[in-house]
């Protein structure tokens, strides 16, 4: 429920309400990982397999010294894409051409880590692939499944998760509260009713109750939360009467899964009218999502005649042509100082795409833009009419009378001698009567079941209107009628707070405020009353779709601007809802092209945040599916390129490029042209071809910018231009482009194309052997690197500060930098990707460094930056004081930014006092080795050598 729901971080789950005990499962699964390389958690829904996997690992994670990872697979439906989710979640960054399942164990083949995969039952084979290749390809990765089913192969360990033990409620009870069913239902009972416990006067009730639900845990959540209305004996009742309904209809169906059944469908009825409509359409989002997602996909018409809320639409006046002086081309200006920088940040010169052609509800005519340009496309279209007005022609339009909305009270149609049906009266739940659009044959409100079953009484819903319970369908199961739900934007955001209210969504923080989320079983459920109307799916799918795309396109026109560190983090909190839009455009006929368009337009993601292989999965698909020559197709191809180049495919990265440059000239757009020109820069200084790098970018940096560039090309062309430069020992000319480069970041407040300026920057004053100019640059690149996450560039960042740490004689912050370099390396490529230039820097910083330090001295220097975290090692290379004077000893290392986790503070201490392993370990209540361990991290992380500079270390600390 809200508290069960994980937080989509890939360390463990975060519990936001109690863990029931689970003694028994905890042991169980702790012995079972200490014996097995795969343990998978099975058994049905809601029993609590995902609470009950983090908890072990949680208790394990001890054994790990390279961590415990959560991969979540809830919101992920193809296969291929499972391998990259786990390298996802393990920080991996590859960029090599292997496969992405050989390239992750080739990766973590040294490395012991537990890598936690939840919801493996709807792809199983993937998840059998990835488990078989992490256990024969490496020797210290151990994973923990979640699963409905097994996966399969002979090495897998299974523990059934069984539902809650539950006392018998005529029997003894003088022991029941020891029960955790009981203990779980009292606890969020008394989280909506303050001060409810177990007592003598309701034990019993509780304990029947939770036995009616066979201790699912999911199911007892449900029926807990309608405490704030009911008391116990209600519930029962209420539940004993739900339950007959649904299990009339389905014999076959297993009692626990009834019982599931049984208590969602009757949360469900429940809700209000609009509460149901939302649950249902919010059940094709596959991930968490924010209110503005929840409003788009769910409400009638979102986004279209409403002044650009919400829409992420830039209007097409700030797209203003000028031609400055010595740019013959133009160039597009974005917003000027003071003016305001969303959407249209920066450069709002991005190509704005016409609409789609030949997409389902009528094509949208294109509003002429400024200069002969198009305007945006509204991405979201209105529903479709329910049913064709009596006496309307085909295709006209719909009738003007509201829909029912599900849960509201509605009578059964009176039925004409000739199987004609005439209108029934709804209540509209304010006393009003509204009139159902029918048709000839056709029910527009059916109350009664296809089987000719009795009419259900009408129930009271938690605002006291009179809502009639849907008609019981030939699975035993009720439902709605089968009319879609108009909805406007204020009632979804109340039914949203109502489905938090009820526990069918969770709440959790996210970036830029709140974000919501549904258990996988609720989804499900919620699906299957979207389905049983027509269209309905593709309908909220293809919302859902037109929601991301418009976001998407938002988050491109504003990338070259501030607010870079929220565009990553609000993308990376909706992966899984861009991959839904994606496989749903690129498998449904007729919406291919908007698959290209959110591929394409995501080129900035795919690129500057690490996830090229993702990115070209989806390009390759995208650009199979659309051979047509368009400027969808030309920007495909060359981001396609730029990915593969990224990749270390050349030969791929230049076909790419090529053909896009050609059809960008065919087509005769100069934008997709120029950034395609870009790429084929970017290969030939990838390919050690600096002279034709050098004389490339000199000709497109004096060319300027063309209308319609992005403007991080425009810097990227100058960043490239200073690389060439400063390889080729043009130092004064390489900070003369750099100074003109950050001189335009500056005016927009850019960040990412920034941090490769400065790194350019430092890299010309180190051929001038202006150190400390090189090192100030140097740090201020990987300060932004950070904000942004630019792991790659972290990485080379890392390494050029170690060697200027060398230059400077501070040798032991150089080794430090260096262990934490090759640490971020092993993310990406330990091999540096086998460029000459990177790994001559590297060695010629070790051979230096280690010889003045001493080989022990270097390695313990070089183990401690490598067990720092990413922010910790950022923090120290920020934080290292100046070089010590020529000829002067070092001082002793200081690290601020090291962080003992608190056992490791406590071992500290006691090794302070004086006190032995063995002593320490007595005195913690833990095996000897255990605390030999300890103590051994400690002198790995502070890089001391014996336990007298721990004691001082501590001693300073105080």
């Amino acid at each position: 429920m809200g508290g069960s729901a994980p937080r989509r971080d890939h360390q463990l789950p975060v519990e936001t309400t109690s863990f029931v005990d689970r003694r028994g499962e905890l042991n169980e699964g702790r012995e079972l990982l200490a014996r097995a390389r795969l343990v998978t958690l099975t058994g049905p829904g809601g029993v609590g397999k995902t609470r009950l996997a983090a908890r072990i690992a949680a208790r394990v994670r001890r054994a790990f010294p390279d961590g415990v990872r959560f991969v979540h697979l809830s919101g992920l439906h193809d296969p291929a894409l499972v391998p990259l989710a786990a390298a996802d979640a393990l920080g991996l960054h590859d960029h090599s051409a292997q496969p992405p399942l050989h390239a992750l164990v080739e990766q973590v083949r040294d490395r012991r880590l537990l890598l936690v995969v939840d919801n493996c039952e709807h792809l199983t084979g993937a998840c059998a692939r990835l488990a078989a290749a992490l256990l024969h390809g490496t020797g210290g990765v151990r994973v923990l499944a979640t699963s409905r089913h097994r996966l399969g192969l002979t090495e897998e360990h299974l523990l059934e998760v069984r539902p809650l033990p539950v006392p018998d409620p005529d029997g003894d009870l003088s022991a029941a509260e020891g029960y955790p069913a009981l203990t779980l239902f009292a606890d969020r009972a008394a989280a909506v009713v303050p001060g409810f416990r177990l007592t003598r006067g309701n034990l019993e009730s509780v304990a029947r109750l939770c036995r009616r639900l066979d201790g699912l845990p999911l199911a007892i959540e449900l029926a807990a939360v309608r405490m704030r209305v009911l008391d116990v004996d209600q519930l029962l009742d209420r539940l004993d009467d739900r339950y007959r309904f649904l299990t009339t209809g389905s014999p076959a169906a297993l009692p626990r899964h009834q019982t599931l059944r049984a208590a969602v469908a009757w949360s469900h009825d429940l809700c209000t009218g609009p509460e149901q409509s939302v649950w249902a359409r919010l059940s094709v989002l596959a991930g968490s999502f924010d209110l503005e997602t929840a409003e788009a996909v769910c409400a009638a018409g979102a986004g279209v005649g409403e002044a650009g809320r919400g829409t992420g639409l830039v209007p097409t006046q700030v797209l203003r042509p000028e031609r400055p002086a010595g740019h013959a081309g133009g160039a597009v200006r974005g917003v000027t100082s003071g003016e305001r920088a969303r959407p249209a940040q920066a450069l709002a010169a991005t190509v704005t795409l016409p609409p789609l052609a030949g997409a389902p509800g009528g094509a949208v005519p294109s509003v002429p833009g400024p200069a002969g340009g198009l305007a945006p496309l509204p991405a979201s279209r209105p529903d479709p009419p329910v049913a064709s007005h009596p006496g309307a022609s085909p295709g006209g339009p719909a009738p003007p009378h509201p829909v029912p909305c599900p849960g509201t009270l509605t009578l059964p149609p009176v039925v004409s001698g000739q199987g004609g049906v005439i209108a029934s009266p709804v209540g509209s739940g304010q006393g009003g009567v509204i009139a159902s659009p029918v048709v000839s044959g056709q029910v527009a409100s059916p109350a009664v079941s296809g089987q000719g079953g009795v009419i259900a009484p009408p129930a009271v819903s938690d605002q006291g209107s009179i809502t009639a319970p849907p008609a019981v369908d030939a699975a035993g199961d009720r439902h709605a009628g089968t009319a879609p739900v108009g909805l406007r934007t204020d009632e979804v955001l109340d039914a949203v707070a109502g489905l938090v209210d009820k526990s069918v969504l969770g709440r959790e923080p996210g970036p830029g405020g709140v974000r919501y989320r549904m258990l996988d079983t609720l989804r499900q459920y919620g699906l299957e009353r979207l389905r049983r109307t027509a269209g309905e799916e593709d309908a909220a799918r293809r919302r859902q779709r037109d929601w991301m795309l418009r976001r998407v396109e938002d988050c491109e026109r504003g990338w070259f601007g501030p607010g870079q560190p929220e565009t990553v983090a609000l993308l990376r909190a909706d992966r899984d809802n861009l991959r839904a839009a994606l496989d749903f455009s690129l498998s449904t006929p007729g919406e291919a092209l908007a698959g290209l368009r959110i591929a394409g337009a995501l080129w900035f993601y795919w690129h500057a945040c690490g996830a090229p292989r993702e990115g070209l999965y989806w390009l390759d698909r995208a650009l199979a599916a659309n051979p047509e020559p368009t400027r969808e197709r030309a920007r495909g191809l060359w981001v396609a390129g730029l990915l593969a180049a990224a990749t270390q495919d050349f030969p791929r990265g230049r076909r790419h490029a090529g053909d896009a440059l050609a059809l960008a000239r065919a087509l005769g757009d100069a934008a997709e042209a120029a950034h395609a020109e870009y790429v084929i820069g970017v290969l030939k200084l990838f390919g050690d071809d600096l002279p034709g790098a050098l004389q490339h970018f000199e000709a497109t940096v004096a060319r300027g910018p063309v209308p319609g560039q992005h403007l991080s090309f425009v810097g990227l062309d100058q960043v490239e231009l200073a690389c060439a430069l400063g390889f080729l020992g043009e130092a004064d000319r390489a900070v003369k482009v750099c100074e003109d480069a950050l001189a335009l970041c500056e005016r927009h407040g850019e960040q990412w194309v920034r941090s490769y300026v400065l790194r350019m920057l430092a890299l010309a004053h180190t051929v001038r052997r202006d150190w400390p100019l090189a090192e100030r640059h140097a740090r201020d690149a990987l300060r932004l690197k950070l904000a942004v996450h630019d792991v790659i560039g972290i990485a080379l960042t890392l390494d050029l500060l170690a060697s200027i740490a060398v230059e400077r004689d501070a040798h032991r912050h150089a080794a430090v930098l260096l262990g934490g370099a090759d640490r971020v390396w092993t993310d990406i490529d330990a091999a540096r990707w086998g460029a000459r230039t990177l790994t001559s820097v590297r060695r010629d910083t070790e051979e230096r460094a280690r010889p003045a330090l001493g080989p022990d001295a270097f390695e313990r220097a070089h183990r401690r930056g490598a067990a720092l975290g990413l922010a910790e090692l950022v923090a120290q290379a920020l934080q290292e004081p100046a070089r010590p004077r020529t000829g002067a000893p070092e001082a002793p290392y200081e690290d601020t930014a090291v962080r003992l986790t608190r056992r490791e503070t406590e071992v500290a201490r006691l090794v302070a006092e004086g006190l032995g392993n063995q002593q320490i370990a007595d005195r913690l209540v833990i095996a000897r080795r255990t605390a030999e361990g300890h103590v051994e991290r400690i002198l790995s992380k502070l890089g001391f050598s014996n336990r007298s500079q721990i004691a001082a270390w501590v001693t300073a600390q105080r």
